[in-house]
């Protein structure tokens, strides 16, 4: 998959004009009337944006492309209502959406000319307000003004956060390739779940009664059957009954499912599905990525979920909502008894015990149906009689915070796909029980405004404290060494180390020209006679320095490379100009000599100061490496033995200036 990504993006990289048509036909369909309900162009714009960082593409160009293609969609819609008038809204899909039509009716009547610039950033009505101006008869010159002044902002405003957030790619992509792909499939994953989360809630919100209705029709029809669910949907009868045999009938399915497909006694091994997930997220494994994983992760931990609900609960007490209390007691009693009931169930060990990946810093994985029922039932009741906007805000931070904890599990390795997207729907199910009996049964109005504060302050707190408490596994620099000779690493243990800098699928990147058997101190030494240092380590405050753009490149903190999923355990600079610098980092081999000296291997890179638009000016590295013999020409002490396409670095034992370099292996 991580393959066929690169490659798409190298042909897009070749081929910039498609993505320039592809640009066009999709703001001229977000134009379009009807049309462009259900086109995201604002996702495409982004993505040009972070092309136009990458240099595939140029900004004014992008602009003017995504520009054209909404004034020709928009100049169609007006010329479909100038021509069909009142005719044009008459269509069976449009008599099925009423509401919108009027709102659309009432936005253009209001507003006039000024409705169809203004109509472009607002989502619901920009589809049909073009047409309706047409229909109206609106001045095909005001028409233009407007259409056309509309579109360059709209373009500007979706294109730029793209070249932002391309330019943050290209930081990322400094650090590793998969850093970059790790923050754009994020990236794209939220945006596409909250997108077709909001399609099909309003989908739901559209048919709910007709499915209630059909359903208490079958429930008549059949007694027996039927009982249980029409006395959840039905207000004449008691939903604690329907709740309680609904719930155990979710545990016992769920159960048993768990223990088909995961259990031990079934399989000695995961799935071929969970399996290749993964390997695609080890794939995108690097330590940034895995702090942040590990992060995401105990969003569904304890320390977070049980503040949330201690206040939430105190809070539903405070403002006498005892329905609603007792609701949210349901869900966390019978939500801690699935949890604890399917964590019962000897399931194939999680992924990073079998692949022997770093294990999670910490979490229990019987907290992942608890959470997901109080992520999702929450926003449930505080929407209840909140206005629209603010229950699909609602909805929308709770479906990313799940889908946040979730991603966090598959990355780390906590748990396998296959598991936690089925415990992550036992969870929702149970909270959409829950909901349905709440709102089909004396739903009481909830103060959102006093209600919502002490909720986001407790998830903000109990999310800062879980992060402040994390302990990250130790680094591989520390890991234990395998102890060889001097000869045997001389003479062939060099050829079975890495030659180059592994990134994303274990492609390679830079090459690795250089072995130094020495400790890191001895090394700092010997070099700063020379002119190296340590470049300033990167934090918040220095990495503002990259937003100055006459910053020299000594104040500019390096970004740490990743190899085989670590960063290197020393970097050393050395500059040249303001520009202008080289680099040498160093990465455990996993080798140390008979003497004690650790093994390393890295390479000398030219590094040069690159300005993206303005917008940051970052260090970046050469993809070659430097010959070592022309980067320490002159280093008390130092031997180098040229192998081929690789140097072996190490110190004389008398500390002598023995330093070699000879004309054949200067590369």
């Amino acid at each position: 998959m991580l393959a066929a990504l690169q490659e798409s993006l190298a042909w897009v990289n070749a081929h910039p004009h498609w993505a320039l048509v592809l640009l066009f036909a999709f703001a001229f369909l977000d134009a379009l009337f009807v049309v462009g309900v259900f086109v995201p162009a604002g996702l495409a714009l982004f993505a040009a944006g972070a092309l136009v960082a990458f240099g595939t593409l140029d900004l004014g160009l992008t602009v003017c492309v995504a520009a054209l293609g909404a004034v020709c969609g928009d100049g169609l819609s007006f010329w479909l209502g100038r021509h069909y008038g009142e005719r044009l809204f008459s269509s069976a899909l449009l008599r099925r959406y009423p509401e919108a039509l009027a709102n659309g009716r009432r936005f253009f009547a209001r507003h006039g000319a000024l409705s169809v610039a203004m109509a472009r950033f607002l989502g619901p009505v920009r589809a049909i307000v073009p047409a309706l101006a047409g229909a109206a008869g609106l001045r095909v010159a005001a028409f233009a003004v407007a259409d056309l002044v509309s579109a360059v902002l709209w373009a500007f405003t979706f294109v730029l956060p793209g070249v932002a957030f391309g330019a943050s790619l290209g930081l990322a992509a400094e650090v590793a390739g998969r850093l970059a792909l790790l923050l754009l499939a994020l990236t794209v994953t939220l945006a596409l779940t909250i997108w077709l989360s909001a399609l099909i809630g309003r989908a739901l919100q559209r048919h709910a009664e007709a499915w209630i209705g059909a359903m208490l029709d079958w429930s008549r029809r059949h007694r027996r059957l039927g009982v249980f669910g029409a006395a959840l949907a039905d207000p004449t009868q008691p939903e604690t009954p329907a709740l309680a045999l609904l719930g155990l009938l979710l545990f016992l399915v769920s159960g048993v499912w768990l223990w088909l497909w995961a259990g031990t006694g079934m399989h000695a091994y995961p799935s071929a599905f969970d399996a290749a997930i993964f390997q695609w997220m080890r794939d995108l494994h690097t330590p940034w990525g895995l702090a942040l994983g590990n992060r995401l992760l105990l969003l569904g931990e304890w320390l977070v979920y049980l503040p949330l609900a201690l206040v939430a609960f105190a809070g539903l007490a405070a403002a006498r909502k005892r329905r609603a209390a007792a609701h949210w007691l349901a869900a966390l009693a019978f939500g801690a008894l699935l949890s604890a009931g399917l964590h019962t169930i000897p399931t194939v060990a999680p992924p990073h015990v079998f692949f022997g990946t770093p294990a999670p810093a910490e979490h229990l994985d019987r907290d992942l149906v608890l959470s997901t029922v109080i992520y999702a039932f929450l926003p449930i009741l505080l929407s209840t009689g909140a206005p629209r906007p603010l229950r699909r805000l609602l909805i929308a931070g709770s479906i990313v915070v799940l889908m946040l904890t979730t991603l966090g599990r598959l990355y780390v390795g906590a748990q396998w796909a296959s598991v936690a997207l089925f415990l992550t729907l036992v969870g929702v199910t149970w909270a959409a029980l829950l909901g349905l009996g709440y709102w089909r049964h004396r739903p009481e109005r909830m103060p959102a405004a006093r209600l919502l504060p002490p909720v986001l302050i407790a998830f903000c707190a109990g999310t800062a404290l879980a992060w402040t408490t994390l302990r990250m596994p130790p680094d591989a620099a520390a890991a234990p060494r395998q102890t060889v000779s001097t000869d045997a690493w001389a003479t062939r243990l060099w050829q079975a180390l890495p030659r180059s800098r592994i990134d994303v699928s274990g492609r390679d990147r830079q090459p690795l020209n250089l072995q130094w058997a020495a400790e890191p101190a001895a090394i700092t030494q010997a070099l700063a006679e020379q002119g190296w240092t340590r470049p300033p380590r990167l934090s918040g405050s220095t990495a503002l320095r990259w937003l100055a753009a006459e910053s020299t490149i000594a104040e500019l903190p390096i970004l740490p490379q990743v190899h085989a999923g670590h960063h290197p355990a020393l970097s050393l600079r050395r500059i040249l100009d303001d520009d202008r610098a080289e680099l040498l980092r160093l990465w455990p081999s996993g080798l140390q000599l008979d003497d004690g000296r650790p093994i390393w291997i890295g390479a000398v890179t030219a590094l040069e100061a690159r300005q993206r638009y303005r917008l940051l000016r970052y260090p970046v590295s050469a993809s070659t490496a430097l010959s070592p013999a022309q980067a320490f020409p002159a280093v008390a002490g130092l031997r180098l033995q040229p192998r081929e396409e690789v140097w072996l670095l190490s110190f004389d034992d008398d500390g002598d200036n023995t330093a070699a370099h000879p004309a054949s292996a200067s590369r």
